[in-house]
């Protein structure tokens, strides 16, 4: 039995590129496998928490492969395999070279500073690393797994006509920003409802909460959403302007609509998702993809152009701007535009590329071929000039992220190869209406590429698939090669196979899962020589060996591991520490008060009970750990939090060495007016708090503190603390929201204390202004109790 026809309507509705298209060489009566597995795998990696966790690669290969073999077997036509399928080949066996072991001379000889280092590292412990030239061979095997499988997406999703991928990429898009505004109407704040990442507080993060654990990646997904949805919303007004079937035309009106709304969503998600680097790129390319998208296309001699009048078609176009900036303006109010004021502040922008900055000095370590794709996280701490106590796991710069793991020669190939595929692809589009559909599609590509100037979003699934799977698609339409079925399934099908082979033997050295191999080696399930084989530049691991050592009282192998730790990570307090302590026991006191003095410089956040006591016992005279305070106020300040807390007279006696020389900082009066507080001296704490609000009147914190000393007084001084209070207010001394709402706090429990009429009065006018500012649950229930408390005091 022949197929059935195609309705001839369609087939001139086709473009050319529709003969490889699996309309054509799929059976009508079986379920279009290559698209599914093709929406499969573009979707699933985004709906799995953004790709993030490591075993969602292995599942990616797996279903790469079975899409491989689906298309390798459907027909027995060659695969057309694109020109820009060799650049994922290329970084995936540069990839897998970094990984692969190697003799000792090739690494000397290529990358002389990483294999000094990781010898270095291990020297006295026992410990062989792995034989490769990545520190990080778990990192790097499974990168390498994850090219090849993108790879294999890319040729496979170039056997199928553009708007199918586009489709599913706008589909992917739009189903996560649906998850993402729902869960934010039911005040949802996990994902699904049962995973709250970590990193992320929604009390400090406003961002949309969607299927990703980072909003700058969901962003990254939304670039290539919007513009995918607009290509298909001018490929289907070009198709209608050139058909005469009303049917048709009523059918894609509705399907243009659909894909309308499809940006609409993600537009709006991305806007929710606060990702600065993504509203720029949107900002670029959007005008450019506009121009595109409102070129008129020819119109069949058999049709009347009366049927478009050109001010009807500019009214349409007036009406879908004014209503996508309404939404833009609507949605931004929610702190998009505040975020995006943020680029032109000088310590923002600094900060963002200080790091990219710092990272270069890496290159010298491996000069050939890079230090490794995931080795950033282990390298990165040793030469950032700045460290804020923040661990950084990825570059947050594509482009720099290329030329240090991928070294300056394989990573600016890599770079120089993405942008000539883009051009190649826009000035090889084909011709007639599809040209302009096609070419907004790409600006997709375009915009992440812009994006990820500053962020790492390709560096998981939920970004990178959608990309490959439309890059494929939308390939140059000449010079491809044309692989057979047969040997394609052969050489592809076993490569995909070992790349999800090599995938499942990376997952226990992820550095997703170090935590997992630390509890290994604490209950003696894995050595330490081979946890170290695997990692041997992990600083956290040097850290819980040397506490591991110090508890068996081996001190040479605790000051040893905590030596390399403190090398690898300079910023890290618990590796001096344990340095410091197994110094002393070796009797050697000079390194051990270096040590010690350097675990309090790098303090971050106040000292645990148990460090406190520590150095309270070790250190009984405050004049004896004076010296070894932190010469940096953010530190010392830190320290003292907690030593206030514990021994209040103990921490007057460092500061009062402090006074001498900063006596009139702020952060040193700050913690005057709480010594004085904790000690019981009002008076001398009211001094102080007077003098730190003379010298800061626009931190919050001179305000509140005069307000304390004020209540601590014999007497209480309530008009006087009000007076104070309002003045602030008045005089727009603090101007943060919530710093305003804290005065407004303090000032409310005044007015209620005082009780007077007037100062009720003042109170419920105070009220409303204070109800209305935005805060956490904990400021929304303090500002509740306040409410309640003025209704009492009224009645």
């Amino acid at each position: 039995m022949s197929p059935p026809k195609i309705p001839s309507v369609v087939v001139r509705g086709l473009e050319p590129e529709a003969a490889v298209s699996s309309i054509a060489r799929d059976r009508p009566s079986q379920p279009p496998w290559s698209r599914i597995l093709l929406g499969l795998a573009i979707a699933g990696p985004a709906l799995w928490l953004g790709g993030v966790p490591s075993i969602v690669v292995p599942g990616f290969c797996a279903v790469v492969l079975a899409l491989w073999i689906r298309l390798c077997t459907r027909s027995e036509q060659p695969l057309r395999v694109p020109s820009g399928a060799f650049i994922g080949l290329f970084a995936a066996g540069l990839t897998l070279l970094q990984w692969m072991p190697l003799p000792l001379f090739v690494r000397e000889l290529v990358a002389p500073g990483l294999t000094a280092r990781v010898a270095a590292a291990l020297t006295g412990s026992g410990a062989t690393a792995w034989p490769g030239l990545s520190p990080v061979p778990g990192d790097s095997a499974l990168e390498a797994a994850r090219l090849l499988a993108l790879t294999g997406l890319f040729v496979g999703a170039a056997q199928l006509s553009w708007r199918v991928s586009a489709g599913l990429v706008a589909l992917a898009g739009s189903l996560v920003a649906l998850i993402g505004l729902t869960q934010a109407a039911f005040g949802v704040e996990a994902i699904y409802g049962l995973y709250q990442p970590l990193q992320v507080d929604p009390t400090i993060t406003p961002a949309l909460l969607t299927t990703f654990v980072n909003a700058n990646h969901q962003a990254g997904l939304f670039l290539l959403g919007i513009f995918s949805a607009g290509a298909l919303a001018v490929h289907m007004r070009l198709q209608g302007r050139t058909t005469t079937d009303a049917a048709l035309v009523g059918r894609l009106r509705e399907r243009r609509l659909a894909a309308l709304g499809a940006l609409a969503i993600q537009g709006a998600a991305l806007l929710l998702s606060l990702s600065r680097a993504a509203i720029v790129a949107l900002a670029v390319v959007a005008p450019v993809a506009l121009m595109l998208a409102w070129r008129n296309g020819p119109v069949p001699a058999g049709r009347s152009k009366s049927r478009d009048p050109q001010g009807r078609l500019w009214l349409q176009r007036g009406a879908l701007a004014a209503g996508l900036g309404l939404l833009a303006l609507v949605v931004a109010r929610q702190g998009a535009w505040a975020e995006l004021s943020t680029l032109w502040r000088v310590n923002e922008a600094e900060t963002k590329f200080r790091i990219a900055s710092d990272a270069v000095a890496l290159i010298d370590l491996s000069p050939v071929l890079g230090v490794g794709r995931g080795a950033f996280l282990d390298l990165f701490p040793a030469v950032d000039s700045r460290p804020l106590g923040v661990v950084h796991t990825h570059l947050e710069s594509a482009p720099a992220a290329m030329l240090i793991e991928w070294g300056p020669l394989g990573g600016g190939l890599v770079a120089l190869g993405l942008l000539w595929w883009w051009i190649a692809a826009v000035y090889s589009t084909g011709s007639g209406r599809h040209v302009s559909a096609r070419r907004v599609a790409l600006c997709g590509p375009l915009a992440l590429a812009i994006h990820n100037l500053a962020d790492f979003n390709l560096e998981f699934l939920g970004v990178a698939a959608p990309l490959c799977a439309l890059a494929g698609a939308l390939s140059e339409r000449r010079g491809f090669f044309r692989a057979p079925a047969r040997p394609a399934i052969l050489v592809g099908g076993l490569s995909l196979a070992g790349a999800a082979a090599l995938a499942l033997w990376a997952q226990p050295y992820t550095w997703q899962n170090r935590a997992a191999g630390d509890a290994a080696v604490l209950s003696g399930d894995m050595s330490p020589e081979a946890a170290q084989r695997m990692r041997p530049l992990d600083a956290s691991l040097h850290i819980l060996l040397a506490q591991r050592a110090l508890e068996i009282e081996d001190w040479a192998q605790a000051r040893a591991r905590a030596t390399v730790a403190s090398e690898l990570q300079p910023a890290n307090s618990d590796a001096w520490l344990r340095r410091a302590h197994a110094a002393r026991e070796l009797g050697d006191a000079a390194e051990s008060a270096s040590s010690l003095a350097r675990t309090l410089a790098t303090m971050r956040h106040p000292p645990d009970l148990d460090l406190t006591r520590y150095l309270l016992g070790r250190y009984p005279n405050a004049e004896e750990l004076a010296p070894l305070m932190p010469k940096e106020l953010a530190p010392w300040t830190v320290v003292m939090e907690s030593l206030i807390a514990e021994a209040p007279a103990y921490a007057a006696i460092l500061a009062a060495a402090r006074s001498q020389v900063d006596g009139r900082e702020p952060p040193v009066l700050h913690m005057q007016v709480r010594l004085a507080l904790a000690l019981d001296n009002p008076s001398l704490a009211l001094h102080y708090a007077r003098l730190l609000r003379m010298l800061a009147p626009h931190e919050v914190h001179s305000h509140l503190l005069l307000a304390r000393a004020l209540e601590s007084q014999r007497v209480p001084r309530e008009r006087e603390l009000q007076g104070d209070l309002e003045e602030a207010l008045a005089q727009n001394l603090v101007t943060e929201p919530a710093q305003i709402a804290l005065i407004e706090e303090k000032l409310l429990g005044s007015y209620l204390r005082d009780g007077q009429p007037d100062a009720l009065a003042r109170a419920r006018d105070l009220l409303p202004r204070l109800l209305a500012r935005p805060g956490d649950r904990a400021a929304l229930q303090r500002r509740h109790a306040l409410e309640r408390a003025l209704a009492q005091a009224g009645r």
